[in-house]
């Protein structure tokens, strides 16, 4: 355990004296002789700030308590959330209890807790008469260091990187990738390619990936779809297959082989002749979900985006079969197939981005158009390398700028589970306690699995922001197996430089890319003995 002090108190109410003393560091072991005491007469309460979101409990180091020595803990990622009663804009004890009664002792040193938390509320009853010493966060956050990195001139873009990657780090869990640090706390394959690839980035070729892919596969044996959604058995082989291309781990993926060519079969009998998908069911992400009010043509894009990860995913599953030396013949008459629907996109910009991914024909105006407007933290990978692609990185940083920024101008840590731009308007932040005539960007919002304080504020899929910065402003690419052979090409758009650090199985490679005076892009980089690489030339 690391503990973790708060760095001020939100609010307090009621009799409340010396609270400084919670936010002082003092000697974290009880003695029948403190001085410096935070004490609470009758019913009060009061909300620290811990500065970051962090993940694990509060352990309260107490003096003394009267009778009435019952006190109610309130975590909460965003100060409302903390200051709300259960089932007031949906806040509950989802997947890790949040919101819940203990008994202090006299000259006792407890913890209590396990979710995400960045507040804690504590209340105390009428009658109370308690004495602290300190409530430090106690926590649990993986710390394996950062071997990968990422600087440039614009502290924006650093901020959002260094955000992303802590985001991460607390979706690290017990050898698994976590969706959410407070609510699902579960291994949702399906939303995990950016956490795998995220971390790609940052630690290398991590456990988390081929346990979390395995734990997906023996847990839905076949012919179940992967968590019952077909998209989640495609990200399957999208994320085996990348884990491949990072790691070379031959060997695992045989290990998968009868497992492949199971879901080929079942994708093929879903693929019509003339390239309609027919699945069980039809996900993109979230907000891509019809709910009342939506355009009508709505499910009928998300079908098509169903038609592009299908794309993504027989071509990948048949660059699998071709490196075991099997035959790759159902997965191309898959293919053939699908390119037969041309899947027009004019209203959903990551249903385009997949197809730009797929590598079908996609109108560039639905990616582009409005810049971050129609962004999702899920999909933020493949939209914004579409963007880059049809309007250059600088458009593309802009546009991640504007839309992770705004989370940050919000009092974001880490990165949420879904958000609109639109609700950063006349929104108070969410380390403020609740503004009257302005919205509770955490409270107010949300659809589907996680409406209101029901929403997770830290959620391991909002990191593909990290392995879109590695990939397309650094510009390197893993081009062969194990990182053999990486490409470099530096997209810098309006930075004026960018640097950074890519683990590979075979040691670090250094890039460095600067815009010269008369606008070209001199690179340096720094490989280690086996990994071959081509260097092309930047922008």
């Amino acid at each position: 355990m690391r503990y973790i002090y708060p760095v001020r108190a939100v609010y307090s109410e009621g009799d409340v004296k010396n609270l400084s003393a919670l936010l002082t560091k003092q000697t974290l072991q009880i003695g029948l002789k403190e001085k410096n005491l935070a004490e609470i007469n009758g019913r009060a309460c009061i909300v620290l700030d811990y500065g970051k979101e962090l993940s694990g409990g509060a352990r309260i180091l107490t003096f003394e308590e009267g009778e009435k020595k019952t006190v109610r803990l309130r975590f909460g990622e965003s100060v409302s959330e903390a200051c709300a009663e259960i089932g007031e804009k949906n806040a509950g004890n989802d997947h890790s209890n949040r919101d819940f009664k203990v008994d202090l002792r006299g000259y006792s040193d407890m913890t209590f807790g396990q979710t995400g938390f960045r507040f804690l509320r504590i209340d105390t009853k009428e009658g109370a008469h308690i004495r602290l010493k300190s409530v430090v966060a106690a926590c649990d956050t993986d710390e394996r260091a950062e071997i990968g990195s990422f600087e440039c001139d614009d502290e924006r873009v650093n901020a959002v990187w260094h955000t992303a990657a802590h985001t991460l780090r607390l979706c690290l869990h017990n050898g698994y990738f976590w969706d959410g640090v407070k609510r699902d706390r579960l291994v949702w394959i399906g939303d995990l390619y950016p956490e795998f690839r995220a971390a790609h980035c940052l630690f290398g070729d991590v456990p988390e990936t081929k346990n979390s892919l395995s734990f997906a596969r023996e847990e839905n044996p076949l012919p179940e779809w992967i968590s019952n959604m077909p998209s989640y058995s495609l990200w399957w082989l999208i994320i085996l297959h990348g884990e491949y291309r990072f790691g070379g781990d031959l060997a695992y993926v045989k290990e998968q082989l009868p497992y492949i060519r199971g879901i080929i079969d079942q994708i093929s009998a879903c693929v019509g002749e003339d390239g309609v998908t027919a699945y069980p069911n039809d996900f993109i992400d979230w907000p891509s979900a019809y709910a009342e009010g939506d355009p009508p043509e709505k499910p009928r894009e998300v079908r098509h985006g169903m038609n592009f990860l299908t794309r993504i995913a027989v071509k990948k599953a048949g660059e699998l079969l071709a490196a075991l030396g099997e035959s790759e013949k159902n997965c191309a008459e898959i293919l053939r197939r699908l390119e037969k629907n041309p899947c027009p996109v004019r209203l959903l910009k990551q249903v385009a981005a997949l197809g730009a991914w797929a590598g079908a024909d996609v109108d560039q105006n639905v990616v582009l158009q409005g810049g971050e407007r129609g962004m999702t933290t899920f999909m933020s990978y493949p939209v914004l390398t579409a963007t880059a692609k049809f309007g250059g990185a600088a458009r593309a940083l802009s546009a991640m700028k504007n839309y992770y920024g705004a989370m940050l101008d919000l009092g974001a840590t880490t990165f949420w589970e879904d958000f609109d731009v639109a609700r950063a308007e006349n929104a108070f932040r969410i380390d403020e306690m609740p503004v009257v005539g302005k919205k509770d960007v955490h409270g107010d919002y949300g659809k589907e699995c996680y409406v209101g304080f029901r929403h997770s504020l830290c959620h391991g899929w909002s990191a593909g922001v990290i392995p879109f910065l590695t990939e397309t402003v650094l510009g390197i690419g893993v081009d062969k197996a194990g990182c053999a052979d990486v490409s470099v090409r530096a997209d810098l758009g309006d930075l004026k430089y960018a640097a950074g650090t890519f683990p590979t199985p075979r040691g670090n490679i250094e890039v460095r890319h600067a815009r010269r005076a008369n606008g070209s892009v001199e690179t340096r980089i720094k490989a280690p003995e086996g990994v071959i690489v081509r260097q092309e030339q930047g922008r």
